[in-house]
């Protein structure tokens, strides 16, 4: 087991995987180790039955739903590999499943809330101008924090009010944005953001003029909602979240939103529906005229 495991880190390292990818595969690797040991199997011998035996192992040791479907992921490769290098005859795995796993949405922030963070910021120098256009960005285009991030002024065009993102599986789409986005992003590309970037055209620079590091917008994000009083329920991904929302409410449709989100499957998109129903049912209570009879 020692020697097939050091051979698959050494594939791994060959794929330049990242340390952390490393560190998470010999850590996942070790609890697979120490199943097949406390239980007396042989990795050779391990199929479909023990797999299933092996995901309640990792949650009667209370792992999170989610360290358990990371783990069983590990493990999936790791049977991928000893087939794909012929340690193995066949995948035993192959056919399996991981265990389902849905990350919970955190609540989206109402209008009100969204709109006191973004008044929080008080616009007295070329790095305060970035930050409020930073989040008007997030709030008017439900881009990712690793998206807006990555622009470039020349992903922008203000005369058709739309922004050209790369996004996930290096996927490009457009997504407009408001005429009060444009305004904004126009003062700031005349005026603060050529003394920000030294020519660069990295739409965020930091205060050096490089790109504005995910850790540096996680500050910035939390900083205006400490400002108003909500630094607890707010990180970047929040906003992504409360536009969906706000969108949803405002009548926009699951197909538009996915495309708008840059969503691989509209089953994505419709996991903002649990959100979003609440608020439905409480306007349709306070709306129908027999719903507020038998109140």
């Amino acid at each position: 087991m020692k020697e097939v495991v050091a051979e698959f880190k050494a594939y791994l390292v060959m794929k330049n995987s990242s340390s952390n990818t490393l560190k998470a595969y010999e850590h996942d690797l070790n609890l697979f180790a120490a199943f097949l040991e406390e239980r007396g199997y042989d990795y050779k011998n391990f199929g479909p039955k023990e797999y299933d035996e092996f995901l309640n192992y990792l949650m009667d040791k209370g792992l999170s739903p989610s360290t358990v479907q990371r783990v069983a992921a590990t493990v999936k490769s790791f049977y991928k590999f000893l087939t794909l290098y012929e340690r193995i005859g066949r995948n035993p795995l192959e056919e399996v499943h991981l265990p389902s796993y849905e990350k919970p949405l955190p609540k989206a922030l109402t209008y009100e809330e969204i709109t006191a963070i973004l008044s929080a910021v008080e616009v007295s120098d070329e790095l305060r101008m970035r930050d409020k256009v930073l989040l008007e960005m997030l709030y008017a285009t439900g881009i990712r924090i690793s998206e807006a991030l990555s622009l470039n002024v020349l992903d922008l065009s203000l005369e058709d009010r739309y922004v050209r993102v790369v996004g996930k599986g290096n996927k490009e789409r457009v997504v407009p944005f408001h005429s009060r986005m444009a305004n904004l992003l126009e003062e700031y590309l005349s005026g603060a953001h050529p003394v920000l970037s030294r020519g660069r055209p990295i739409l965020f620079p930091n205060a050096r003029g490089g790109r504005l590091s995910r850790v540096g917008a996680w500050k910035i994000v939390k900083f205006y909602a400490a400002k108003v009083g909500l630094s607890h329920k707010v990180h970047p991904h929040v906003f992504r979240h409360t536009f969906a929302t706000h969108m949803l409410m405002g009548g926009c449709d699951l197909r538009t939103l996915q495309e708008l989100l840059g969503h691989t499957s509209v089953t994505t998109t419709e996991r903002y529906l649990k959100v979003f129903l609440p608020q439905v049912y409480e306007v349709y209570m306070n709306s129908h005229p027999l719903a507020r009879i038998e109140s």
